[in-house]
């Protein structure tokens, strides 16, 4: 059951279903996957569903082996990305493509960074990332900014560009702990609707719909997620800015001055301002097609509105 706002105890029983599912799979094919864990062994889940046989055994697990932990280059990670490609719309962009890439030194501290950040802001959120995140894979190309795979279930991946600040002034830990919220709520969405869906069988026949992420329309299920992702978002910059020296780690304080502390301040604003926007967006169109909502989705986008409702835009 997922609740708009982090709740632990339910990604734990979510999770604890997505893998009881994976090791049934392969405990009914008679595969034995005893080494394997996490998005290693929904991996071979897929595997064996798919009839891909010589890829059950997923290879090398190059992650730290902490929850949210960054992961280098895998097989079974490298045919997520591949399958992401194919799926890009026609006519999109894929020049410089899309590949897996090791993390460095100086990476890995912008993650740290980001982390510490959702823990002094949003620490609820942390607590459930960590549950529902067990792989952070970094991308190097234009092609795709981030994306999950249900078929590497509890990886996320996500464009190294942002790992560095935007154009519009926005840090690059800041930037990293919203992609870590955003792919992190794909990845907990697809484990709760596993036991309790967001729609029901009528939204199989709803056209694909506009949506505020997405340049080619996209199914009802799509957009779903994109308004708890929107909300979510939102409400992590709504914290950012509600909290004390709201772009400096612990460290940054005893460095920075005061003015260098609200220099990102409007860009916050106006990240914040943005996401609100677009989950609106999304949560009015799913309003239009009610009827295809389970008494499930229509509590979260309630939820969602909820979240939404003190933020003026």
């Amino acid at each position: 059951m997922l609740r708009v706002a982090p709740d632990a105890q339910a990604a734990r029983r979510d999770e604890e279903a997505v893998r009881r599912v994976a090791e049934g799979v392969l405990a009914a094919a008679g595969v034995r996957a005893a080494a394997a864990a996490g998005p290693a062994l929904v991996a071979a889940a897929f595997a064996v569903q798919t009839a891909n046989l010589p890829n059950v055994t997923a290879g090398t697990d190059t992650a730290t082996g902490e929850p949210l932990g960054p992961v280098g280059p895998a097989p079974h990670l490298a045919r997520s990305v591949e399958r992401a490609l194919a799926a890009r719309p026609r006519g999109a962009d894929l020049r410089g493509g899309s590949r897996l890439v090791g993390w460095e030194r100086a990476e890995r501290a912008v993650l740290d960074d980001s982390r510490d950040r959702l823990a002094a802001a949003w620490p609820e959120m942390l607590t459930e990332l960590r549950i529902c995140v067990a792989q952070v894979a970094l991308l190097e190309g234009r092609a795709i900014d981030g994306f999950t795979d249900f078929a590497t279930h509890g990886a996320v991946y996500v464009n190294r560009a942002r790992l560095g600040a935007s154009p519009r002034g926005l840090p690059g830990p800041v930037r990293f702990a919203e992609a870590l919220v955003h792919e992190g709520t794909h990845t907990r969405c697809n484990a709760a609707q596993l036991s309790s869906p967001f729609l029901t069988s009528a939204a199989d026949g709803v056209d694909p719909v506009r949506t505020p992420l997405r340049a080619d329309p996209r199914p009802l299920a799509g957009l779903f997620q994109q308004a708890v992702v929107l909300t979510r978002c939102t409400e992590l910059y709504r914290r950012l800015l509600d909290a004390e020296h709201t772009t400096a780690t612990p460290a940054e304080q005893t460095t920075a001055t005061p003015a260098e502390h609200t220099t990102a301040t409007p860009a916050l604003a106006a990240r914040r301002d943005r996401l609100s926007s677009d989950a609106r967006q999304a949560i009015g169109t799913l309003r239009q097609h009610g009827e295809s909502l389970t008494a499930h989705g229509l509590a979260v986008l309630g939820e969602c509105d909820d979240l939404l409702r003190p933020i003026a835009v």
